[in-house]
């Protein structure tokens, strides 16, 4: 039992390591975007963290410590963890410090941030407290000395949730074969894959609503949508999708990671991708 409480408790204060460790460069005043201006996928989160305020004030409320622990850990593990942080590496990493991408992330990032501490205040103090010291422009000097956060409404709440939801469905169709073909010796790291995803015509509909990278959102350097019909016999038939996993085409960029068949079309950057030759030449370059 107690090897198990220690383990969450590691999950929750690694999260907050990495999301001090992303918010390093960010000036809230100075770089957060509005909520108008965030991307879908960003706004999910944001609408996932007020579910969470919500469900967490409430059991506070009602004293049941133990849904307070585990939906805190939950959302940690899978809608952090799992999917947003492993989504926004590359793009943190990887795209220039100003780009309104980056900003978008560490707006979300940085609320989550903020949200999380507070309410992790009554049960986790001393560790509450530490990460309060290290939040940049905070007036007050103790998390205690603060208010909890507050459920926040948004417009398009339910239609984005709902949205989001079924395309995480899909995206467990990608994670089933990416692994099947890692098993296989098909592909070492997701990144070293391209994936072709047969659908029918409404789930291809659907994925045409979202305007993210699919690379990125998959974590893989090349991505296709064809229709079922079109499914190949060995294809891997799974329960939105039928998938083909085999190697992406090109070389592999040294500052992403990612495989790219225009990787050295720079000359001043034969080994990178042209979207990081591209920031490097404008963001580092002295």
């Amino acid at each position: 039992i107690l090897k198990q409480v220690a383990e969450v408790y590691r999950k929750i204060r690694n999260t907050f390591r990495f999301l001090l460790g992303t918010l390093d460069d960010f000036d809230v005043k100075a770089d957060s975007l509005s909520y108008e201006d965030l991307r879908e996928v960003d706004q999910y989160m944001l609408v996932k963290l007020n579910s969470l305020v919500k469900n967490v004030r409430n059991s506070y409320e009602e004293y049941e410590f133990a849904n307070i622990y585990n939906s805190i850990n939950n959302f940690c593990t899978l809608d952090l963890s799992a999917f947003y942080l492993d989504y926004a590496k590359d793009i943190l990493y990887c795209e220039a410090p100003n780009s309104v991408e980056r900003r978008a992330i560490q707006t979300v990032l940085y609320e989550v941030l903020v949200s999380l501490t507070k309410l992790i205040s009554p049960i986790l103090s001393h560790t509450a407290d530490e990460v309060w010291a290290y939040i940049p422009n905070m007036p007050e000097e103790s998390v205690q000395l603060t208010d909890m956060p507050e459920v926040k409404e948004y417009p398009n709440a339910t239609e984005l949730e709902a949205k989001w939801n079924r395309f995480l469905s899909l995206r467990d169709d990608v994670l089933k074969a990416l692994e099947e073909a890692r098993n296989a010796k098909v592909i070492g790291k997701s990144l070293n894959a391209k994936v072709t995803m047969y659908v029918d015509a409404e789930t291809e509909a659907f994925l045409n609503t979202i305007e993210e990278s699919f690379e990125q959102l998959f974590i893989v350097s090349q991505f296709e949508v064809a229709a079922k019909s079109e499914a190949p016999a060995d294809a891997l038939q799974l329960e939105y999708s039928a998938i083909v996993v085999t190697k992406a085409d090109g070389e592999t960029c040294e500052r992403c990671w990612n495989v790219n068949v225009e990787v050295g079309s720079n000359e001043k950057h034969p080994t990178l991708c042209p979207r990081c030759a591209s920031v490097v030449t404008e963001a580092y370059t002295l």
